[in-house]
């Protein structure tokens, strides 16, 4: 009879491929990097195959460990979504999240909602700023939880960072509009130090992409508008669906657009109860299952090198 796949093994295993370090998933579960190795060893013997080629320092998904991926994420999220079911009506208290309007927009709705369902008696309060400023808040004490964009050298110094999910940016523009046939072209952009800014104007001044700033807000509604208007272009995330707003075509002549990694921080220390099971509603409502799937196989699969 085959051995049962143990969910903390299962849970190992998949931080491992999501985080792409030993010793990250080490301090994130507060074991040894030797008792890490040695539950991946636990698991490939349960599963009866090698899930990592070679060795930990370079993690590179085998066949069987690209199978597995899908069923475990699966297995942790039922699992962890009962373990929060039977606790919700004992948790009590109150979270401040701290997130981008982008991201309060289009990221939060539906999760804010089904937490609130679940959670009754915690009270949920939100502060709205970029990310430099969610880690500054953070290291303050005055955020618990946060969703962020990853940009280098951004984060707090009191917080975990777990990624949830890759977006892909994009051009978006009225629907049959013309600003982006403008030279040079009108753009709507958050301030300086936003990461989808930063990596659009890279991008079009490489592409020799004329371009203006028609339009800066640190509101996603202030951006839309503008390109509702027709008045300029705006670069989003993929997920992002707004009336009236299209995404450019690859005849348009503009640069493709990176990926971005979305995080979820939370405080290392002094997190409550309320707060624990707020982030870990997060990790499941804003993660992609299937587009995480991908990604992280595909990653895990290149061989990113592993602390």
């Amino acid at each position: 009879m085959a051995k049962p796949l143990e969910i903390s093994l299962l849970r190992t295993f998949v931080l491992l491929v999501e985080q792409r370090s030993v010793t990250r998933v080490a301090r994130m579960l507060f074991r040894t990097q030797p008792a890490i190795s040695l539950q991946i060893k636990r698991l490939e013997d349960a599963a009866g195959r090698p899930l990592f080629e070679t060795d930990l320092r370079h993690l590179r998904l085998t066949p069987q460990g690209e199978t597995l991926l899908p069923y475990a994420r699966a297995v942790l999220k039922m699992h962890d979504e009962a373990q929060m079911k039977l606790a919700s009506e004992e948790i009590d208290g109150r979270v401040t999240l701290g997130c981008p309007d982008l991201y309060a927009a289009y990221l939060l709705p539906e999760t804010l909602a089904s937490f609130r369902r679940a959670y009754p008696r915690v009270e949920v309060s939100v502060r709205c700023s970029l990310s430099r400023q969610i880690a500054a808040d953070m290291d303050a004490g005055l955020v618990d939880v946060a969703i962020a964009t990853r940009m280098p050298g951004v984060g707090p110094k009191t917080g975990d960072a777990t990624r949830l999910r890759s977006e892909r940016l994009v051009w978006l523009g009225a629907v049959d509009g013309e600003a982006h046939r403008r030279s040079p072209m009108p753009l709507a952009m958050l301030p300086e130090g936003n990461l989808y800014r930063d990596l659009a104007l890279a991008a079009l001044n490489e592409a020799g992409v004329g371009w203006r700033i028609a339009c800066q807000s640190e509101s996603i509604a202030g951006l839309q508008a503008m390109a509702l208007a027709d008045a300029a272009v705006v670069v989003l995330s993929a997920s992002v669906h707004a009336d009236g707003l299209a995404r450019l075509p690859p005849d348009a002549g503009l640069p493709e657009l990176p990926e971005v990694d979305i995080m979820l921080w939370r405080r290392t220390h002094g997190l409550s109860q309320a707060a624990e099971h707020f982030a870990r509603h997060i990790e499941l409502g804003v993660s992609s299952a299937d587009a995480d799937g991908a990604e992280n196989a595909g990653d895990a699969s290149r061989g990113e090198a592993a602390e």
